[in-house]
């Protein structure tokens, strides 16, 4: 990467969720421990951070993703069409 771009965050080793190889970033894997933590405490119980990975993934939409990647890594700073929540397009998603 040049002095222009971003840097990459550390990565973990690979993990494997249900056949899916992952690398998260450090930052993401510390997420998911202090949220599986808290979970302990205040529920004598926890989901442990492979289930917490998943859970994650799940609550996801195609178009979170999509603004997520171009916020991200194409460095997408203007306002563009915004669906509503539930991921769905209408003439009210036109900023």
């Amino acid at each position: 990467m040049n002095s222009d771009t971003k840097e990459m965050p550390t990565v973990t080793a690979p993990a494997e969720v249900e056949g899916l190889p992952m690398i998260l970033p450090a930052h993401l894997v510390d997420n998911f421990e202090k949220a599986n933590r808290w979970i302990q405490e205040n529920y004598a119980m926890n989901p442990g951070v492979p289930s917490l990975v998943r859970l994650w993934l799940a609550c996801s939409t195609s178009s979170q993703i999509r603004k997520e990647f171009e916020l991200a890594v194409l460095d997408v700073t203007k306002p563009g069409i915004k669906p509503h929540e539930n991921g769905e397009f209408d003439d009210d998603c036109l900023l």
